[in-house]
């Protein structure tokens, strides 16, 4: 059987770009798995959630997650990549991965509001369509945001503590921030009359 030109132009561009040849995970060695490929270290949700509580307050982690919040990263992309992480790292499988992933949210949130930072479910909850010129169109969007964000705020307060153990709890509520975070970041002002000249 003939390979054609372009099959062979092909497989050349994704060796060029660094893309993998279609086929490729095929072949492998059985002996060499990646390490989601393997029997995952953690299948018992309660102890797969104290791992993830414990990456989150590891002092390197919990201060990029707390800039990152800071900045205006949404909570369910951090605990995305957390969790994402941990199973590409081989401690669970994607269905735990599933389960963890309300108390992780739970668990940034509670972070967040201890180090006194607002924070975004999303990214880009906070931006307002410009599509939108028309002045009761703009109102009408203000209002809906504004329920939203009242809607997420008494959701946010309720944690279902069936969702975070207690264990962790009490280490949130003992948590201490960092003092180095929190002299970074400047008190934010209501309106002109309060900035400094």
């Amino acid at each position: 059987m003939a390979v054609s030109d372009k099959a062979i132009n092909f497989l050349q561009g994704s060796l060029e770009r660094g893309r993998p040849i279609p086929g490729q995970s095929l072949t492998n060695s059985p002996e060499q798995p990646y390490n989601w490929e393997k029997a995952p270290e953690l299948v018992n949700p309660k102890e797969a959630m104290l791992d993830v509580f414990n990456t989150l307050i590891q002092e390197d982690s919990l201060l990029n997650i707390l800039n990152a919040l800071d900045n205006g990263v949404g909570v369910i992309d951090l605990a995305s990549v957390t969790l994402y992480t941990g199973f590409l790292e081989g401690k669970w499988n994607p269905d735990l991965m599933m389960l963890l992933m309300e108390p992780t949210i739970y668990m940034i949130m509670a972070l967040a509001e201890k180090a006194e930072i607002d924070y975004v479910l999303e990214a880009g909850d906070d931006v307002v369509k410009s599509e939108m010129s028309s002045d009761d169109q703009l109102k009408e969007i203000n209002s809906g945001v504004k329920s939203l964000q009242q809607l997420q705020r008494k959701a946010a307060g309720k944690v279902n503590e069936a969702s975070v153990p207690a264990e962790v709890r009490q280490v949130i509520e003992e948590a201490e921030i960092p003092e180095s975070l929190l002299n970074k970041r400047e008190p934010k002002q209501n309106n002109l009359l309060d900035k400094e000249a």
